[in-house]
C-alpha cells in the first residue's frame, strides 16, 4: 500500500512539475544561453533522471527521464533544432521509459515490460498525430 502511494505522489508531482514548464514555455524572451541546443535537452533529460533517482531510486529515475525527455523533445526549440526522425526516436524513448518506470514501480517486472510497450505505442502514436496538425 506503501509503495502504491509513493508511485501516486511521484507521478503526480512529475505532472505538476510538467504542467508549470509547458505554462513558462509561453514567455518570449530571447536571450544568449550559456548551453549548446542539444546540450540543452540532454541536460533536461539527465536532470529528470537525477532527480527521479533521489526521489525512488531506479525506476524513480525512468519516471524522470521518460517525463522529462517528453517534455525535452515536444518542446518549441527543439522542434527548430532537431530532425523529425530524431524527435520521433526521442519521444518514443523517453515515452518506453517513462512506461517501464511507472509499471515496474506498481508491479514489478512483467508489469514494466507492460509498461514499455505500452509507453512506446502511445508516444509513438502522439508523435504523429502531432506532427501532422498545420496551423
Amino acid at each position: 500500500m506503501l509503495k502504491r502511494l509513493l508511485v501516486l505522489i511521484v507521478v503526480l508531482s512529475l505532472l505538476v512539475l510538467g504542467g508549470t514548464l509547458v505554462s513558462a514555455e509561453g514567455h518570449t524572451r530571447h536571450h544568449k544561453s550559456k548551453f549548446g541546443r542539444k546540450a540543452r535537452t540532454a541536460a533536461i533529460v539527465g536532470g529528470g533522471a537525477g532527480v527521479g533517482a533521489l526521489v525512488a531510486g531506479k525506476k524513480g529515475a525512468a519516471i524522470g527521464a521518460g517525463g522529462s525527455g517528453l517534455y525535452a523533445f515536444n518542446r518549441k526549440a527543439a522542434r527548430r533544432h532537431f530532425r523529425g526522425s530524431t524527435r520521433t526516436a526521442g519521444t518514443v524513448a523517453s515515452g518506453t521509459a517513462l512506461g517501464a518506470g511507472v509499471g515496474g514501480a506498481a508491479g514489478g517486472k512483467r508489469a514494466a515490460g507492460v509498461g514499455a510497450v505500452a509507453g512506446a505505442g502511445g508516444s509513438y502514436l502522439y508523435s504523429r498525430h502531432r506532427r501532422h496538425r498545420h496551423y
